[in-house]
């Protein structure tokens, strides 16, 4: 295929994107979006431009605190400066845009290190996801998180000069502020590199983790109303109910609601510690299932734990359910979920375990940070909702195992005996 004949494949493949991010923008209703996290985003972002304070508080003199990560209501605060009284409209569009980006990204990223066709089925599948489709109508942070995080991994691994490193290394950086889950994006880089280019993953590590180490300096020398550490408590406490269930089914998705030993449970390490060990063992085999196979499981699986199939807040008129071409996408991914995420993760474990030094360093690393990804969100609900910022990267693992699996099964039919012909 000529190359005028690829970017015109690739160019159908990103409208293709756009409309279906467009058409859920524009079509799907959302009765009060700017509910629980994105209500607090939101007042973050309020409060940054009108009293010049990092909180969520509402009060009239708003206290700083960090509760929450700052990546997301710094892109709202600039919305409100850019938007005023249309903020909503313009975060939303803007989202289309990263979004519709995303899979440019997911694309170009994945050229670095295999074919055209497979790249462009990794781009139609970041394309044509619900769950990443669908992050552009939430006021919530997997949108822009799932940009940041592609973005730098392209940059980073197309690099060839100190100052694209740095560039990259910046933006991957940006991550943790977006979901400080994503702290190990900096080691994963800078580990992967070390077998290429030991002073370039020096570097890379240093430059990445720079942002973090900022907003945790700030954390550390500034008198807070309320610190992270607290939502990290509670949010182990939600996560640490195996089957997501508090002795009936009817507690689904939030037992901690029906526990009255909540809101203790979660209120410090000191009582987290106590009540979740008395529960574990009473029931080791129990909550061992549940953390070592149940979670990853759920966490790579379709629908949402707190949500309804792929939408986090309760979502009418949606076009996936009335128009034809949305709703066949819909029911396409579906069902390519399953074998889509069993070749993302036969690309994991093929990129952590075949790394040579003379292949591409980004098999490795997207391998690591799919590992990783999981494992940071063991001790918190398993809701595949906190993958979305991963997922592109779990889509490239997966075109990336295709032609293994191919050239697996020619293997296998060129070394299998002929057959003996009949006398």
């Amino acid at each position: 295929m000529r190359p005028a004949e690829r970017a015109v494949l690739v160019s159908i493949v990103l409208v293709v994107a756009l409309a279906a991010r467009a058409a859920f923008v524009v079509g799907a209703e959302m009765p009060a979006p700017l509910r629980v996290d994105a209500g607090e985003y939101a007042q973050y972002a309020y409060n940054l431009v009108e009293h010049g304070v990092y909180s969520m508080s509402k009060q009239p003199e708003p206290l700083p605190d960090s509760f929450r990560s700052p990546g997301f209501p710094l892109f709202l605060a600039l919305c409100r400066l850019l938007g005023g009284d249309s903020w909503y409209d313009l975060s939303r569009w803007l989202q289309v845009v990263l979004s519709t980006l995303t899979v440019l990204l997911s694309y170009r990223l994945a050229r670095q290190f295999v074919s055209f066709a497979p790249a462009v089925f990794a781009a139609v599948l970041v394309a044509l996801s619900p769950h990443v489709v669908v992050t552009t109508g939430f006021v919530l942070t997997e949108c822009l998180a799932a940009f940041v995080v592609t973005s730098g991994m392209w940059l980073l691994v197309g690099s060839r000069s100190t100052k694209r490193d740095v560039v990259g290394a910046l933006v991957l950086g940006f991550a943790p502020l977006c979901n400080e889950t994503m702290v190990f994006l900096p080691l994963v880089a800078g580990y992967a590199l070390w077998r290429l280019d030991r002073r370039r993953a020096i570097t890379v590590f240093v430059v990445a983790l720079l942002p973090f180490v900022l907003w945790n300096v700030r954390n550390q020398t500034t008198e807070l109303a309320r610190r992270g550490s607290e939502r990290a408590t509670a949010s182990i406490s939600h996560g640490s109910y195996p089957g997501m269930i508090y002795e009936d089914e009817g507690s689904f998705g939030f037992p901690y609601r029906a526990d009255p030993a909540q809101p203790e449970f979660g209120s410090s390490w000191s009582n987290l510690g106590q009540v979740l060990w008395s529960r574990v063992r009473a029931e080791p085999l129990r909550y061992l299932k549940w953390y070592a196979l149940d979670k990853p499981v759920w966490l790579w699986s379709w629908p949402l734990v707190q949500g309804r199939d792929v939408y986090v807040y309760p979502v009418a008129n949606s076009p996936y359910e009335r128009q034809a071409v949305m709703k066949a996408s819909h029911t396409v991914m579906h069902w390519l979920h399953v074998p889509v995420m069993l070749l993302a993760l036969l690309g994991a474990a093929y990129g952590i375990l075949r790394g040579r030094r003379e292949e591409s360093w980004a098999p490795q690393a997207l391998g690591w940070i799919a590992v990783l990804g999981t494992l940071a969100y063991l001790p918190v609900i398993p809701d595949p909702r906190y993958l979305q910022p991963i997922r592109p990267l779990l889509f490239v693992l997966a075109s990336a195992a295709v032609p293994m699996v191919f050239a697996s099964l020619r293997r296998r039919s060129d070394t299998e005996p002929a057959p003996v012909a009949a006398i």
